[in-house]
């Protein structure tokens, strides 16, 4: 049970069987009582030998109904929990289920179908994008404008590939149109653009990339879920719970951020924590561009 967009994801790259999304009235029918269920999720449920809960539930409300629906064990703990033992998120999630689930493999990789992948490369080509030059998508968004550097770093980064021979490529989700707009008036050249695509085809077009910029964000762990080459650009929120891991991920980031709390983030004007320098960057990217040369020669 997750999102719709995420769900049909996971779905076509093989990651899940059935999915009922968070958008349908699934979870709420659960939270009514059993009886509400919706019928495909309660026959479902009945056949059901775990189910897994990463959620408050204080009152055990919703282990009752899953167990009056005939859910044979229940694991409820929510991964903000502050009986957590470990640190990184990854971690607090199979907390949770560590007694039926063996350590988690952090080496796994999501495989985008042939057909997504080659629906992203005609996408791409329809934008004149070949792959006789490598492709790197920045995103200059996220969940939240205080977690995003200033639109000058990325400039910075899109006039470095192009006068590299490289082709950079924004990425806009359905909350991102301001970023956008400001990263492409501040570039002496304006990229590439897609925005506005479903997070299916945003996958089709990342398996088509040579590497990824973007902040702490649900495509920045997208694109290194895919194995992308991925340069994870944090600020407000702490790297050692919320930063993808792998040897293909390079986190950067500015100053200690100084703020207390969230109220204080939004607050904060000079934002030290997003002040990450140029020269690091570019050199990420350049050593990157370097690596995927070598491959491809």
């Amino acid at each position: 049970m997750t999102s719709g967009q995420v769900g049909n994801l996971l779905q076509a790259c093989d990651e899940v069987d059935v999915v009922f999304p968070l958008e349908s009235d699934a979870l709420a029918s659960l939270l009514a009582g059993p009886e509400p269920a919706s019928p495909p999720l309660g026959e479902w449920l009945a056949r059901c030998d775990l189910a897994v809960c990463w959620m408050v539930d204080s009152d055990q409300h919703l282990y009752s109904v899953l167990r009056e629906l005939g859910v044979s064990q229940v694991i409820q703990r929510s991964p903000l929990s502050s009986a957590c033992e470990t640190i990184h998120q990854t971690d607090r999630v199979m907390e949770t289920v560590r007694d039926v689930v063996p350590t988690g493999d952090y080496s796994w990789k999501m495989l985008v179908p042939d057909q997504i992948a080659a629906a992203g490369k005609a996408r791409l080509a329809g934008l004149g994008i070949q792959r006789k030059r490598l492709i790197v998508a920045l995103h200059p968004g996220s969940g939240s404008r205080h977690k995003c550097c200033a639109p000058t770093l990325l400039a910075r980064v899109v006039a470095w590939l192009q006068a590299n021979d490289a082709c950079p490529l924004v990425l806009g989700g359905p909350a991102d149109d301001a970023m956008v707009a400001r990263l492409c008036e501040v570039c002496e050249k304006p990229p590439l653009v897609l925005q506005q695509l479903d997070l299916l085809s945003v996958a089709g077009v990342l398996a088509n990339v040579d590497l990824f910029i973007g902040h702490d964000s649900g495509l920045t762990h997208l694109a290194a879920a895919l194995h992308l080459s991925t340069v994870a650009l944090f600020g407000p929120t702490d790297p050692r719970r919320w930063a993808p891991r792998g040897s293909h991920v390079t986190v950067l980031t500015g100053g200690a951020c100084r703020c207390q709390g969230w109220d204080a983030v939004r607050a904060c004007l000079d934002q030290p924590c997003l002040q990450i320098p140029v020269e690091g960057l570019l050199q990420a990217c350049e050593r990157t561009l370097h690596e995927r040369r070598m491959v491809l020669m």
